[in-house]
């Protein structure tokens, strides 16, 4: 697609619109009282980064490496670190030693760091589905579509190059 389509089909305005209403969302979501309502509700005292590295554990099928978990939450190693030390310390992961390299660790969640997730999803599920009864189903998609698309394109420009990691001490993406 030629750069004038889609000048065409993008106007300033609608993507000025769209910067106003993910910054909002995002400023509203992050804040530490709607953090401290969920997870009371949910019964769990958890910050929030400690929130997002369980979800990134949770999500896939393998255990990760501190370095892989930095990587993909688009932080360095010692923060993963410390947050992973406090999960640990209250049961919501745990650390084995990895067999292939045994400097490293691998990070799993326990059964109560994915029953805390699931019920942080759902009260975020539960929010969302108030706030959005009456939105088509195929609206939510087309939003998720273009929320994924940015999320995507984030973590591209914010990935470490090869150069920034072997500097940072880390080892280089493979």
């Amino acid at each position: 697609m030629r750069q004038d389509d889609v000048m065409a089909r993008q106007s300033d305005e609608s993507l000025d619109d769209l910067v106003r209403a993910v910054t909002a969302l995002s400023y509203a979501m992050g804040r530490s009282r709607v953090h401290d309502q969920l997870t009371a509700a949910v019964g769990v005292r958890i910050d929030r980064p400690e929130v997002a590295l369980l979800r990134v554990l949770c999500a896939g099928p393998e255990p990760l490496r501190i370095t892989d978990l930095a990587e993909r939450l688009l932080v360095r190693p010692p923060h993963v670190t410390r947050q992973a030390a406090r999960l640990e310390q209250g049961g919501l992961i745990r650390r084995t030693p990895d067999a292939r390299d045994h400097r490293a660790q691998l990070l799993t969640p326990t059964e109560r760091g994915r029953t805390v997730v699931d019920r942080l999803n759902r009260g975020v599920r539960d929010t969302f589905r108030e706030a959005l009864t009456d939105v088509p189903d195929d609206e939510l998609r087309a939003a998720t579509k273009v929320i994924a698309r940015l999320v995507a394109d984030s973590a591209a420009r914010l990935a470490p190059t090869a150069h920034e990691s072997v500097q940072d001490g880390q080892q280089p993406p493979a």
